[in-house]
């Protein structure tokens, strides 16, 4: 029997970001070409490379990190384009090899097999959305394991426009640069000039699973996809689901948007983190304005509350405080006391909803004397872990470990002005205060209802006294206090499903604590096999579940107890990505559809083509009749039904039509119903349908008749 300690809860761990050409050169034979030794020129390579990340990992270990996420690590292109190396990883060529400037598949594996032995895993972030350049450098060109298979220009020459979409497309999209950020060049242009690919070709689509695989295979614990934004949300659920079919992995994406307002970009970005989760982009900006220069606390609890209500799983979510593509704090904080704000910034990071991630040299302050952002935020590595940064992500590292309301609980604020502000995570018995002050010296009385005591805080060792439900602190300028407690769970609670998207046959981790040493685990009303049981981990199998909704409960049965219920997006299986489609010659305005299997219960958007249809991609159970309906609407509104049901079978391209084909379907699109949201959703969100249960949302696909017409 497999056991659940083979893999990661990743809650309880903290995610270390690695830029792997800066970060130390094991291996000065593959530094060339494109080199500069003096490490001046920041648009050249360096010469970090994977020896040299697995000789330096006791010192990750240090900072009690459980996760390293790496760079993009696939064989990149072999010339300089727009004045730049791809010393970053971004410019793929090859998903099949290893960039000869980091290493070999060997290289990575001992990579991989050195950091289990310290109890770290490792992320690969890994770009399907594009290849590199299209008009300069190798201009696209794309190798599978070595042979050459295209460029961007001679695919120019196989590409037709698609009579549905209207999107010229072959292996890549051909449809110059995103001059408009939204709806079909968001998705179907080229982002900055990279060959977009057409992740709908049969060949597209097998190879880039392929290339993901390889690193699963090959020993990695997860991915980070980059620029998800750009991609059919459709694609990924088939492209995930695949991978997902090796074991449970942690994926998670980048939906690049700045901003929390209630904007369709939010609304997509949520849509998103149903099916993995995101990096919290938005709310970094929040935490760096409030911090870095001026802003109220009061005013950033509101903006992170009303975030964390959106999601399925907040503590899933990516959190961060620097990265590869946004200025360092320290670079743009101006400031005299930028370096004790940046010590609660990043405490904060590590305290919220979500799993963090520390960016390379954090612990040593970090920063570039010759500019701000991109390129200037990936710097030559500082080893230093004996610094008071390293201290706090070193102690909050192992807190996480420990304490279970940091890694799944709740998120609630209990006072909040300009200058201070507490807030509490609570998971069961597991609790966790946090409390800071950015301005003057300042005393504070909260209502808490922990036990009468005097609790110590964790970073500092300060004191805070509690007694008739009331807490008394001193909260000095610039202070951060974690107070926690932690006494044994009463009886079996869920925290986390690693993954949270699966279908029959696949392997789910749970997490969470309570569970005894046996029991059982109910899906869907279903009993999973259990592959491996302890009192903190389950590793199940998924059942076969009769179902419509989108999502459906896990409970766990321990010790004559029912633990809370969890939500696991399910899918039918044998899922494909489908393009549906019909004709929008008798509709205006932005449509959705909502379907009667598991794949289509929540709302999906559709697109409006210039040729005069309405489409969306969805994974579909291959040869399986559906039905969907209409609606149409704004993002966050109510969604208006159009009392049209339109029918399809399950196939790469489906044309969907006025009357059923193939096998009678036995059931109807249910309607949208807030109450049966899986979320912690306000009232007036999205026609109440948006994130239903069951919801059904289809993917529009071309069938026999666009065939007949290539």
């Amino acid at each position: 029997m497999v056991s659940a300690y083979t893999y990661l809860v990743p809650e309880r761990g903290v995610i270390y970001q690695v830029m792997v050409d800066r970060f130390y050169d094991g291996n000065g034979s593959n530094n060339g070409p494109f080199y500069d030794p003096d490490h001046k020129n920041y648009r050249l390579y360096w010469g970090g490379d994977l020896e040299g990340l697995t000789e330096k990992l006791d010192y990750i270990k240090s900072l009690g990190v459980s996760m390293i996420w790496v760079s993009p690590l696939n064989d990149n292109i072999n010339k300089m384009a727009h004045g730049s190396a791809p010393y970053h990883g971004y410019w793929t060529r090859d998903y099949k090899g290893i960039d000869e400037h980091f290493g070999d598949w060997n290289d990575f594996r001992e990579l991989v097999e050195e950091a289990q032995k310290r109890g770290i895993c490792v992320i690969v972030d890994y770009v399907p959305n594009h290849a590199g350049p299209a008009t300069d450098g190798e201009f696209g060109a794309l190798y599978d394991n070595g042979t050459k298979v295209t460029d961007y220009y001679e695919d120019t020459k196989n590409a037709t426009v698609n009579p549905i979409t209207g999107i010229r497309e072959a292996i890549y999209h051909h449809n110059g640069n995103i001059f408009r950020w939204e709806d079909i060049p968001l998705k179907y242009a080229n982002l900055y000039g990279l060959a977009d690919f057409n992740q709908l070709n049969p060949w597209v689509d097998s190879y880039l699973t392929e290339g993901a695989k390889l690193f699963v295979e090959n020993g990695a614990c997860g991915l980070r996809i980059d620029a998800v934004k750009h991609m059919e949300l459709g694609w990924l659920e088939s492209f995930y689901l695949r991978l997902y079919s090796e074991r449970p992995l942690f994926i998670y994406g980048e939906y690049y948007s700045l901003s929390t307002d209630r904007t369709e970009d939010l609304h997509e970005l949520y849509r998103y983190s149903n099916v993995s989760p995101v990096l919290d982009i938005p709310i970094r900006e929040d935490i760096v304005r409030t911090f870095g220069f001026v802003g109220s606390f009061e005013t950033l609890a509101g903006e992170l509350e009303s975030y964390y209500s959106i999601f399925v799983y907040p503590n899933k979510q990516v959190n961060f405080l620097d990265s590869h593509d946004l200025v360092r704090f320290l670079n743009e904080a101006k400031r005299d006391d930028a370096l004790e704000r940046f010590h609660m910034a990043l405490a904060l990071t590590m305290t919220l909803p979500g799993i963090p991630v520390i960016y390379y040299g954090d612990e040593s302050y970090l920063v570039s004397k010759d500019g701000k952002g991109d390129p200037y935020n990936r710097p030559m590595m500082v080893f230093n872990n004996s610094t008071e940064a390293a201290r706090i992500i070193r102690t909050l590292a192992e807190l996480r470990k420990t304490n279970d309301a940091l890694a799944f609980g709740d998120f609630k604020t209990l006072y909040a002005n300009y200058s201070v502000w507490a807030f509490e995570r609570t998971f069961g018995t597991h609790k966790l205060l946090v409390v800071m002050n950015k301005g003057s010296p300042s005393n504070l009385t909260l209502s808490l209802d922990w036990p009468d005591g005097a609790y110590s805080d964790a970073l500092y060792g300060a004191g805070m006294t509690v007694k008739g439900g009331k807490a008394m602190l001193t909260l000095p300028k610039n202070s951060f206090y974690v107070f926690h407690i932690k006494r044994p769970q009463d009886g079996p609670l869920i925290g986390s499903l690693t993954p949270y998207v699966a279908q029959p046959g696949q392997e789910v981790l749970i997490g969470g604590a309570g569970f005894r040493s046996s029991g059982r685990v109910l899906i869907g009303g279903e009993e999973a096999e259990v592959l491996s049981w302890s009192p903190s981990e389950i590793l199940v199998r998924v059942p076969e579940v009769e179902t419509s909704s989108a999502w459906v409960d896990v409970t766990v049965e321990a010790g004559g107890k029912r633990s809370n219920p969890a939500k696991l997006r399910y899918y039918s299986g044998s899922d494909i990505p489908a393009l549906v489609a019909f004709n929008a010659s008798n509709f205006t305005g932005k449509l959705w559809i909502v379907g009667n299997i598991s794949e289509l219960a929540e709302p999906r958007p559709l697109l409006e083509s210039s040729t005069g249809y309405y489409f969306t991609v969805v994974p579909l159970p291959n040869g399986t009749a559906f039905s969907v309906r209409l609606y149409r609407g704004s993002a966050w509104e109510e969604l208006e039904p159009l009392n049209v049901t339109l029918y399809g079978v399950g196939n790469r391209t489906v044309l969907l039509k006025a009357e059923p084909e193939g096998p009678p379907i036995t059931s109807s699109p249910v309607e949208p119903s807030l109450s049966e949201s899986p979320g912690n959703m306000p009232g007036g969100w999205p026609a109440k349908a948006i994130y239903a249960s069951l919801a059904v949302l289809v993917v529009l696909a071309i069938g026999m008749a666009w065939r007949k017409m290539r």
